[in-house]
């Protein structure tokens, strides 16, 4: 089998393809090599000048994008940074925009351009760089790459016009532009080489030999041969040696693959042009690259012209190896300001122009700014120093303490007292109801602390302690408003605190304190304490439950911390007692000191956070003794527990309070026992106590202000119970009271006084009243003993009250023995005689038949008087007010009783009648009776009651019937009536004057009518039912008045017929004449009483 050897060196075979040895081993080309080749000599020259960053400009053909990609792959190998690659396609003059948003987009990332591409888009290009005036100052640089050649004769690149006026016919708007000689000093031209011998005689050979092969020919049809044909010519020769040492070696020419590998690849060979080429192991030779550069010519003309070309360092040069650019020994480049770098100095975006003056200046500026910076700060920290900023006026405070106010009133400020009093009405405080003493300072309230000493001097200490407190800001740090520090009003203002101390907080037992509002008053001590312990204050040194205090959002705030040397040497009173409550909470190690420090320790206050923890748990005190004792008693109990702290009898057993009775997570009893350890250093600070108790925190909110409303949310349920629970006492304490008055007095009269309203007396028309008397009172009592005598009413008064309340009945009073009860008021009935009278008859059956205790087999002998008439009722007195009852009517039914006889029941004429009318009582004629105050007197025996007789009550109407009754008692009533009627009037009749009767003069003047004053001589009982009361005849027949004069009037203005039986049938109200309205109201007694217009009325004022 016989292999061909194919050795092509057309251009078309620049492919990458046939460089695989794998799929073409016997291909070679001595023509231009693949992209790799030339991109070699292009980082070549990049790195021989130090272009380390570079922009590709390339066109879309095939050839120039392997190029491109091949520049860019090689680049990267040698750290070669391509900043960005611009792409335009098939480049036409029209294309001209594009290429000027090219250098747009690209010449503030580079100054070095790599161009591939034809020659008329690199004219475009450089004029588009020299429109913006870039290549002036030399220094942006663009290296061309093509595959032109270079022709000597021109002595100029082939692909470069020597016109550079551009003429093209289809741009002629471009006319007038052109490219200077100084613009294409900025390129530099990578192109093959040309031929380094003269080649005439050979393209003469070709032409003459080229007849014999009879290859058509003329020499003005083709008068130049190309230099490719001296590649074809290196082809054959490369060939015809190879073949040589093939056969001389006993090679087989038929091996193709032997052939190439052994004497064409990795063997350099003298091309017809006159220079040593290599062809490298792929077979590809290695390009013979040229750089050129404009040169003069002579003294104004220039042209492109060889600089400088690349030389293979060995003769195996690897395909990785680059060349090495090397420079004409005869030529330079004619650079325009120098070697331009690949980009400025200190970048695009520009630098200082001296880093080392500007560092020194910076240094020196930073120096004397800190210097400046701490004499400023200094120069403030004094001036504020030397400020009173802090500084109160005690006449700008408005005191509402007792304490300031009596001493103010004493010492004649009277303008300071009447001020107090002022805001005293204003605020409706007086100030004893204050956890504090407070004042009122520039429209807020504040807490005033006094500190007793006489006078103080305001040292530089001081004023730094003052300046310290009133710049320090935390949520749970109670604000330092200011003091004031004249002599013997020495105070200290703090935001006031509405909710008082912690302390009292816990021993409030009405707050129900759940897990969520102790977590959050536990976290809120912490992050004060940490604020303290974190600030120039370094420690709080007097922590305790009285020291917290709260706000009223329920936020705890620290106080009575700072101020050291500002309160040393105060003469506070009770100081003792004081002292014992501080060191109850105070570390060992602080008790132990002779003096200790009044600014406390940071460990100190772990200790003191420890008892106050146990104490808001327990809410019995540090100790856990709550109120067991009094003040004195615990006093000593804690001076005790102190000197056991200071010198324990065990030092392996400290005292502490019990931790078995605390009813706390254990979380709360570790950290407790953790703060209150015996030695300070073993005890942890208080953000690793913060860490340990966060357990806390379980289902408490991150926001503060929600966590707020839920505690708002707790407190007011807790409220609503608290208030739950005392609004049913005060309902059970408020009916007790009512029963109590209701024993007292009548329902209605009761009702009246308990809404502060006036009682109004009443008349009543017709009532029936009973005295009872015991006979031989005066005798028992005189020989019995006061208790005795006591017991004995008590037994008969009980039995009369207990009977009085199965009758319609109310008892009046009781004064000795006599027992006055009354029916018919303060609730009208008709049958108030019957009811009285069958309460006589039981009260003298009962009592007749009941011993007395102190007396036995002696029974109660009782006489009764009963009278019926008019009497008018009310309450009388201020002091202990009584229902009384005055009138002729009381003092008949007196004298009816003491002219009565043992166990028998004396009735008036009056009764009498009123009982006869009922036909069931039986009465005897006693005949005439001598009546103190009367005379002579017809009187009666009740003697019983024919039960048989006995008719049943009516069923009583229900209140709601009642209400819906229209009320014929009462003249309002009449008048609704007349509204009634009139409203009928219009709606019924057109006519103007029968529409507009004022109905209500029509029955005022009625009112005022002679008839109205003299209904009893009108004989009006006769058209009534004879069952009818005075009143409620006298009513009736004022409304049939009305009615008759109201027809009257609109017979007169309507001369229709039908108007009378229109208006008949047609009336909204009648009057019904057949029932007295009264008896509805005896029948009720539940109803309340409405006194009719005609009864006099008694009105008891102060």
């Amino acid at each position: 089998m016989s292999t061909i050897c194919l050795i092509i060196c057309l251009k078309s075979c620049a492919d990458v393809v046939v460089t695989n040895k794998t799929l073409f081993p016997t291909f070679s080309r001595t023509s231009l090599g693949p992209p790799e080749k030339i991109s070699k000599s292009v980082i070549a020259l990049l790195k021989a000048y130090q272009w380390n960053k570079f922009v590709i400009v390339a066109d879309t053909r095939q050839w120039t994008k392997e190029i491109t990609l091949a520049i860019k792959e090689l680049a990267g190998k040698n750290k070669l940074n391509v900043t960005d690659v611009k792409y335009f396609t098939d480049y036409i003059r029209a294309k001209y925009e594009h290429m000027q948003n090219i250098i747009s987009e690209s010449f503030r990332k580079t100054r070095i351009y790599v161009f591939v591409g034809g020659p008329w888009a690199l004219d475009d290009f450089m004029l588009c760089l020299q429109e913006r005036k870039l290549l002036d100052a030399g220094e942006y640089m663009v290296v061309s790459v093509n595959d032109e050649f270079y022709n000597p004769d021109l002595k100029m690149v082939q692909g470069v016009r020597q016109n550079n006026i551009l003429s093209h016919p289809f741009l002629s708007r471009f006319k007038n532009k052109a490219l200077n000689a100084k613009s294409y000093q900025s390129i530099l031209q990578i192109t093959l080489t040309a031929p380094s011998v003269d080649l005439t005689n050979f393209y003469r050979e070709i032409r003459e030999k080229a007849k014999k092969f009879n290859i058509p020919y003329h020499s003005k049809i083709a008068p130049v041969i190309s230099v490719r044909a001296a590649y074809l010519y290196d082809a054959v020769i490369i060939y015809a040696q190879a073949a040589t040492k093939m056969l001389s070696s006993g090679g087989d020419l038929r091996d193709g693959r032997t052939l190439m590998q052994k004497y064409v690849f990795n063997n350099m060979y003298t091309s017809k042009q006159g220079f040593q080429v290599l062809i490298d192991e792929n077979g590809n030779a290695e390009g013979n690259f040229s750089v050129f550069s404009m040169q003069y010519i002579n003294e104004t003309a220039m042209t492109m012209q060889q600089v400088g070309s690349f030389v293979s360092s060995s003769n195996n040069a690897s395909r990785t190896e680059l060349p090495k650019f090397q420079l004409s020994e005869t030529k330079n480049i004619l650079w325009i300001n120098g070697i331009p770098r690949d980009e400025p100095k200190c970048g695009f975006d520009g630098c200082p122009s001296d880093w080392s003056f500007l560092i020194s200046s910076l240094l020196v500026f930073l120096f004397v700014a800190l210097v400046s910076a701490f004499l400023l700060k200094h120069y403030r920290y004094e001036q504020k120093l030397q400020s009173i900023m802090w500084k109160v006026d005690i006449r700008e405070i408005t005191f509402l303490g007792k304490e300031y106010n009596e001493e103010a009133y004493r010492t004649g400020n009277m303008t300071q007292y009447f001020r107090h009093r002022t805001m005293s009405l204003i605020t409706g405080d007086t100030g004893r109801r204050a956890y504090t003493t407070i004042g009122f300072f520039r429209g807020n309230f504040v807490a005033l602390k006094k500190v007793h000493k006489r006078s103080i001097d305001l040292t530089r200490s001081i004023k730094k302690e003052l300046k310290l407190m009133r710049e320090l800001r935390h949520e749970n740090i109670v604000t330092f408003i200011g003091a004031s520090v004249e002599s013997s009003n020495i105070y200290i203002l703090t935001n006031y605190c509405a909710r008082g101390s912690l302390e009292n907080v816990l021993a409030n037992q009405d707050l129900k304190l759940d897990h969520l509002f102790v977590s959050s008053l536990v976290f809120d001590i912490m992050k004060g304490l940490i604020f303290l312990h974190d600030s120039e204050i370094v420690s709080h040194g007097n922590l305790r439950s009285s020291n917290c205090l709260v706000d009223s959002r329920w936020c705890v705030k620290l106080s009575d911390f700072g101020l050291n040397e500002f309160k040393l040497g105060s003469d506070e009173p009770d100081k003792s007692e004081k002292e014992i409550k501080r060191n109850i909470c105070r570390s060992p190690e602080l008790l132990r000191l002779h003096n200790p420090p009044s600014y406390g320790t940071q460990k100190g206050d772990v200790y003191s956070f420890a008892i106050l923890l146990y104490e808001i748990y327990g809410r019995k005190g540090p100790f856990g003794f709550g109120h067991a004792y009094d003040s004195e008693t615990l006093a000593a109990t804690y001076k005790e527990i102190i000197e056991k702290i200071i010198n324990p009898p065990n030092p392996m057993m400290i005292l502490r309070p019990p931790l078995h009775i605390l009813d706390a997570p254990e979380c709360v009893k570790q950290s407790i026992v953790l703060c209150w350890n015996e030695e300070p250093d073993d005890r942890p600070d208080m953000r690793l106590v913060r860490i340990k108790l966060k357990e806390l925190q379980g289902g408490l909110k991150s926001n503060i202000f929600d966590n707020m409303m839920a505690l708002m949310e707790k407190y007011a349920y807790n409220l609503e119970e608290l208030v739950q629970e005392r609004t049913t006492q005060l309902s059970e304490e408020k009916k007790k009271t009512e029963n109590l008055l209701l024993r007292m007095l009548p329902r209605s009269v009761a009702e009246s006084l308990m809404h502060g309203e006036r009682v109004v007396a009443e008349c009543f028309d017709c009532v029936t009243i009973m005295f009872s008397d015991l006979v031989g009172f005066t005798e028992i009592c005189s020989t019995s003993t006061p208790l005795e005598v006591v017991e004995m009413l008590n037994d008969l008064y009980s039995l009369m009250d207990s009977i009085i309340s199965n009758f319609d009945c109310y008892k009046v009073e009781t004064i000795g023995d006599a027992y006055m009860v009354v029916s018919g008021l303060p609730i009208r009935n008709l049958d108030h005689a019957s009811q009285i009278a069958s309460l006589a008859l039981m009260i003298l059956n009962r009592a007749s038949k009941l011993e007395i205790r102190h007396r036995p087999g002696e029974l109660f002998q009782i006489r009764i008087g009963i009278h019926s008439g008019q009497v008018v009722a009310g309450c009388v007195g201020l002091k202990m007010p009584r229902y009384c009852l005055f009138g002729d009517t009381v003092n008949c039914a007196s004298r009816m009783e003491s002219t009565s006889e043992p166990r028998r029941i004396h009735v008036s004429t009056a009764t009498y009648g009123l009982l006869k009318k009922t036909g069931r009582y039986i009465c005897e004629e006693r005949g005439l009776t001598f009546i103190k105050g009367k005379g002579e007197m017809r009187t009666f025996w009740l003697k019983g009651e024919d039960k048989s007789k006995i008719v049943e009550a009516p069923k009583k109407l229900k209140i709601d019937d009642w209400n819906k009754t229209p009320d014929l008692l009462c003249i309002d009533n009449i008048r609704l009536a007349v509204k009634r009627n009139h409203d009928f009037c219009e709606r019924n009749f057109a006519t103007k004057s029968l529409s507009n009767i004022n109905h209500s003069y029509l029955f005022s003047s009625l009112m005022e009518h002679k008839f109205v004053e003299n209904l009893p001589s009108l004989g009006i009982s006769k058209n009534f039912p004879s069952h009818d009361c005075y009143l409620c005849q006298k009513k009736k027949y004022l409304y049939q008045k009305y009615h008759q004069e109201l027809r009257h009037r609109c017979e007169k203005f309507c001369s229709s017929s039908n108007y009378v039986a229109s208006f008949s049938s047609s009336s909204e109200i009648e009057v019904a004449v057949n029932e007295c309205s009264c008896s509805r109201v005896s029948q009720n007694p539940s109803i309340p009483s409405r006194s009719p217009s005609s009864a006099p009325q008694i009105i008891f004022t102060e």
